[in-house]
């Protein structure tokens, strides 16, 4: 179902983060998406680099540019602080079981990946959800 702009900037009760603001100043992220077949998750990952954040590239369909396919495959999965999602939440789902067994703890929701079930997942494991979009919360240039 698309997203309505009401549903947008939604943080689910009870979640760490109020707003996305907190998650913006982490420094080390993983995007998850198809990268180098939507061109969203490249602008992301460029975005979220000139702000001088540390960036790895996750792929669950496995393909190039990225260089992983999943969050337990990076060199030191423990070190990420934040996970931007850029794919459906039925695959949602799996990264966010990766997140809790690797105890990734804020999970950014870009637009049309989240679900009702995704942040009921979230909270039954204590990871902060926000739904918004780095783009658009991030600003071009550096902060």
């Amino acid at each position: 179902h698309p997203m309505s702009a009401g549903t947008l900037f939604r943080v689910t009760a009870g979640m760490a983060a109020s707003d996305g603001s907190a998650m913006l100043k982490k420094k080390v992220w993983a995007v998850v998406g198809n990268h180098g077949k939507n061109p969203v998750v490249g602008q992301l990952t460029e975005r979220l680099r000139s702000h001088g954040k540390e960036v790895f590239r996750v792929n669950p369909y496995n393909k190039p540019p990225a260089e992983f396919s999943s969050l337990k495959d990076l060199p030191d999965p423990e070190s990420v602080e934040c996970v931007d999602l850029v794919v459906n939440p039925t695959m949602g789902m799996d990264v966010v079981e990766q997140m809790a067994a690797l105890g990734i703890r804020n999970l950014f929701v870009q637009p049309g990946a989240g679900s009702k079930e995704l942040s009921s997942r979230c909270e039954e494991f204590g990871i902060a959800v926000h739904e918004g979009c780095v783009l658009v919360e991030l600003p071009a240039g550096r902060l």
